[in-house]
């Protein structure tokens, strides 16, 4: 497949998917949710669908509750923003990349350049350590934000507890019986609902709560990049 021909996919496909939920997403979100046939929620307690199954539901159900087409496009970019975006990336990666395939082959001497250079499983492996290494580096940093910026660090919080049905109290951080309970989150995030210091401290917080999981992410982000490295001094011509 070359790299035209892969290029053409994405791009309709990409303007397949935001002109079918931007017209008809209520009808879209209601035949996806059929197809999952389970029931998403926020509370894993509480919803029957696998992981993947549960995120693509939660992000289909506000189609449902929308009051027609005029708020289609408005719930399509809240809930499919980030999809959008790599979508993009990708089109523009492979536009890049055919072109310059393209040029190598032009400037190659005594050799005649092929009319549609094509698709390696090399240039696969490579655009994909390529890809991980942006989304990693790029999701550090937004968590990190997220988390780590005074007051937003707070707000961030509670709506992360209030999505997992916890309400961390007013005044009190655990008076909410979940608050106390076993988790991933619970337990890392009272730290910000904590009053007054709760919200001005969000970068300490960031340290002692997720520590473990800035490690894990830094030495994921860096062997992605390593790997990219490495496939990209095996790539022919260099």
């Amino acid at each position: 497949m070359s790299y035209r021909h892969l290029f053409k996919i994405l791009q309709w496909g990409l303007i397949l998917f935001c002109l079918g939920f931007a017209i008809v997403g209520g009808i879209v979100a209601e035949r996806t949710l059929e197809l999952l046939q389970c029931q998403p929620h926020a509370d894993p307690a509480l919803r029957s669908c696998s992981w993947v199954g549960n995120v693509l539901g939660m992000r289909l159900v506000p189609f449902l509750t929308a009051e027609g087409v005029a708020d289609y496009p408005f719930v399509l970019l809240r809930n499919f923003w980030a999809l959008i975006a790599v979508w993009v990336l990708a089109l523009v990666a492979l536009r890049r990349a055919e072109r310059n395939a393209a040029s190598a082959a032009a400037a190659a001497p005594g050799s005649r350049p092929p009319a549609r250079p094509g698709v390696t499983s090399a240039d696969m492996a490579r655009w994909a350590a390529r890809a991980g290494f942006w989304a990693l580096l790029l999701g550090l940093v937004g968590f990190c934000i997220a988390f780590g910026t005074p007051i937003l660090g707070n707000q961030v919080a509670r709506e992360v507890l209030g999505a997992l049905g916890c309400s961390p109290g007013t005044f009190d951080p655990f008076s909410s019986p979940c608050m106390s309970a076993p988790g991933f989150w619970t337990h890392r995030l009272a730290l910000y609902v904590i009053p007054l210091a709760g919200p001005l401290l969000a970068p300490l917080w960031l340290v002692m709560a997720f520590w473990d999981v800035l490690i894990a992410w830094m030495l994921l982000t860096a062997a992605a990049y390593f790997l990219h490295s490495h496939l990209a001094r095996q790539r022919p011509g260099r």
